[in-house]
């Protein structure tokens, strides 16, 4: 029998709409080399830096980031200098391959000559190991010198209180890091990290970014490949460039046959071409790319609507890999991205970057691929629903909890299309195509449809003299 509870009664009944959480956008996730050996060592793992300073705490500096072969080096550096320094953006994650207690080699008994009594070697020099003689008698560290690193150099200062501050001529013995062993094999495996950033920092990064490396095939089929599945999950970009040497494209005439002959045709695949000069500094046009992309997003309300395309740079050039001048006019940088589906840049009333497409133009026809901005956007709402709903994963499944997915994530859709983010947007279930089987089995499928804004790359304007004007003018 029930029992009367006389009076007032309340009662918690599950609510039918959820809070959305966004997806983080326009966070890269750079893979190569740093100088760890100058920071705090950290190798092997992902590393999140909020801005140049703590970033350069962790890895290190160094201005080399190619060698004299014109081989990538010290790549996180130059990503580095043009996420924080160039384009102010915050935060990126880095990878480093680099581990100083393997990739190193000796250097023994060389000999040197204190000037002023100060001996400069090569930044590459590893701290650890270091030992300094004077004939035979070794010197001790802070009593007869001290070692440090200084811009890209690493120096040794003799101490006045030292007994052989006043000699000049020393025998040095230490370790110098050797990059020789990390191969394409070597960033392969490392993109795979990108998996552990959601555990470690609670972000998924939806740019991914080998500055330097991405110009062999391989690594960027790598990229290509795991972007789209990042934790199985979450979708991201691979930003990758076109060789620019002579052995690639070393003439804007020579993107499309590349492109398409090495695989660059991924729809997941935003492609760069040439690299990018800021006064003596040579960049990756990829670490551009990602920069602006973060810029524009975060102009958006950290929204990708918005395409990166004839956006102001701050650079002052391009150039190909044997540093002869690229300076392209509109119809050759028209040849680039509307032909081949590849993004440059082009100083038209200043610097910009030029371009719209995807790497699957322009072979692809689907709008939701093709365009830069429509593609990251359907990548967006596909990571916030993820984000937003993963926490209903194994609830009971009840149509309170579907209308909760449904009526929180419409209103967010809605919220998109009244700030004109979208055309428009809409999420429903669908009996039709959750079948009794699918139901027992826990299976709940909703169906998204929505269209975003498309970027207005050309626009037309039709003059006609019109001679009706003329005799209205003179036979007054």
């Amino acid at each position: 029998m029930a029992t009367l509870n006389h009076g007032i009664n309340t009662y918690k009944d599950d609510t039918n709409f959820s809070v959305v959480k966004t997806a983080a956008v326009g966070i890269p996730f750079f893979v190569g080399a740093w100088p760890c050996h100058k920071g705090e060592g950290y190798t092997g793992k992902p590393q999140i830096a909020y801005n140049f300073s703590e970033a350069e705490q962790y890895g290190g500096y160094s201005t080399e980031w190619r060698d004299g072969e014109k081989k990538p080096k010290w790549g996180l550096c130059q990503a580095m200098y043009s996420h924080f320094r160039l384009f102010g953006m915050s935060p990126a994650i880095f990878y480093n391959v680099y581990d100083p207690s393997k990739n190193k080699k000796s250097v023994t008994e060389e000999s040197a000559t204190a000037v002023n009594h100060f001996i400069k070697l090569s930044g590459d020099v590893i701290d650890n190991g270091l030992t300094v003689k004077s004939g035979v008698a070794e010197l001790t560290r802070e009593t007869d010198y001290e070692a440090y690193y200084e811009d890209d150099q690493f120096v040794i200062e003799l101490l006045p209180d030292g007994e052989h501050y006043g000699d000049s001529e020393f025998t040095l013995s230490y370790d110098i890091a050797d990059l020789s062993d990390i191969s394409t094999a070597t960033i392969e495996a490392a993109i795979e990290k990108v998996e552990e950033c959601k555990g470690r920092f609670g972000i998924v990064p939806d740019l991914i970014c080998c500055p330097g490396y991405s110009k062999s095939p391989s690594v960027a089929a790598v990229m290509a490949a795991k972007a789209p599945s990042i934790n199985g999950l979450f979708r991201g970009k691979a930003v990758v460039d076109l060789d620019s040497s002579s052995s690639g494209a070393r003439t804007y005439l020579d993107v499309l046959t590349w492109k398409n002959q090495h695989g660059y045709t991924d729809e997941n695949m935003i492609v760069g071409w040439p690299l990018v000069t800021v006064g003596d500094y040579i960049f990756d046009a990829s670490v551009i790319i990602c920069g602006l992309i973060a810029q524009v997003d975060q102009g958006n309300a950290s929204v990708p609507y918005e395409s990166p395309s004839n956006k102001s740079l701050t650079i002052t050039g391009c150039v190909n890999e044997d540093g002869e001048e690229v300076n392209l006019s509109p119809q050759q940088a028209d040849m680039i991205s509307y032909s081949a589906g590849v993004v440059t840049f082009i100083n038209f009333d200043g610097w910009v970057l030029w371009g719209n497409y995807t790497g699957c133009w322009p072979s692809s026809s689907d709008v939701a691929d093709y365009f830069i901005c429509t593609n990251r956007m359907m990548d967006y709402i596909c990571n916030t629903f993820v984000n937003s709903y993963w926490s209903y994963v194994d609830k009971p499944l009840t149509r309170v909890m579907i209308d909760a997915i449904v009526n929180s994530f419409n209103s967010w859709l809605n919220g998109l299309t009244h700030d004109n983010k979208l055309y428009g947007g809409e999420i429903q279930y669908v009996p039709e195509n959750n079948p009794t089987a699918n139901l027992i089995g826990g299976k709940l499928r909703l169906d998204c449809k929505v269209a975003s804004p498309v970027p207005a790359q050309q626009i037309d304007m039709h003059a006609e003299y019109d001679v009706d004007m003329l005799t209205a003018a003179l036979n007054i």
